[in-house]
């Protein structure tokens, strides 16, 4: 009878956690062609390097897989990597545990980002969707700064596996980047990248889709087919044309000027399978240095067949 008990009370756990790991993205849109799920549990099978990833004198870093713990938990698939930078301040830390886990990345006070990123992720493919919880709140109001995100192709050592930040230099394996950027007003400047007079830089998208204090749902559907491609959401279709991206936050469809899905950089090849993204977090530098926070969770990435 008590076996019984343990089995079933094991099950209940299990579809419990389950449950709790597909709630958040229960009513997201889906590709016609469904393929492999990857999700992310920043609260299980940590490695060894404590509860905090501290900056220093000299650039730090920290990759995990499921070969090699490392400061963070490891990938299903593929590899996390935390860097720091030098001389920059902030700090890299999990709060909370199992799925509620949220990855906590206080950004650099200089040009030396702070940076959070997975890469060769299996199973990838050119049409993806990327899904995660993300807010800026911290212990002090972010007067500079930026956040940048950017997804892409592993090859090589280009930017998702090196220790490098992304600027305005060609990057090569990178499909889009998005860029957060905070000032002494409550706005929060939301801008995707975009190469312009030889060198890529942000065309803001608008300043009212984030805040500084709450908590948003971001949805990526992505296409780097050379064909447009539609997904459903919410019984609605949507097509996506060739190289471009479209984002929803908290259930809200973002737009360009003309109301088109979001272009691609440009630096990334047609076709390419999307098995790697990252955020880094920089310029943090006003009185309070540091006070730019980045927090990440429920993060999970679709693939089509």
């Amino acid at each position: 009878m008590k076996k019984i008990l343990h089995i079933t009370t094991a099950l209940m756990l299990f579809l419990g956690i389950a449950h709790a790991q597909n709630k958040t993205w229960a009513e997201a849109g889906t590709f016609d062609q469904k393929g492999t799920v990857w999700s992310y549990n920043l609260g299980k099978g940590t490695g060894n390097a404590g509860d905090q990833f501290t900056s220093g004198e000299t650039l730090k870093t920290s990759v995990s897989s499921t070969a090699t713990p490392g400061f963070l938990a490891y990938p299903p698939s593929g590899f996390a990597a935390v860097t720091t930078g030098a001389n920059a301040g902030g700090t890299i830390k999990i709060a909370g545990k199992d799925v509620a886990a949220k990855v906590v990345l206080v950004a650099s006070s200089n040009a030396s980002a702070n940076k959070f990123a997975v890469y060769d992720i299996a199973k990838a493919s050119p049409v993806s969707s990327l899904f995660f919880n993300v807010s800026f709140k911290g212990d002090n109001d972010p007067t500079n700064g930026a956040v940048v995100f950017g997804i892409g192709h592993a090859r090589g050592n280009n930017i998702f596996k090196n220790t490098a930040s992304l600027t305005g230099a060609d990057a090569t394996g990178v499909f889009a980047g998005l860029r957060w950027e905070f000032s002494t007003n409550k706005a929060v400047f939301f801008s995707y990248r975009i190469l312009s007079n030889g060198s890529y830089g942000y065309k803001l998208i608008n300043a009212n889709s984030f805040t500084k204090n709450g908590e948003h749902q971001v949805e990526l559907y992505i296409n780097n087919a050379a064909t447009a491609q539609k997904y459903t959401k919410q019984g609605k279709a949507y097509e996506l044309a060739p190289a471009t991206f479209n984002i929803w936050v908290d259930g809200n469809l973002i737009s360009t000027e003309n109301g088109t899905g979001i272009p691609a950089s440009g630096e990334l090849a047609p076709e390419a399978p999307l098995n790697s993204f990252m955020f880094q977090g920089y310029h943090s530098k006003g009185s309070v240095p540091n006070a730019l926070t980045l927090s990440l969770s429920n993060i999970q990435m679709n693939a089509t067949k």
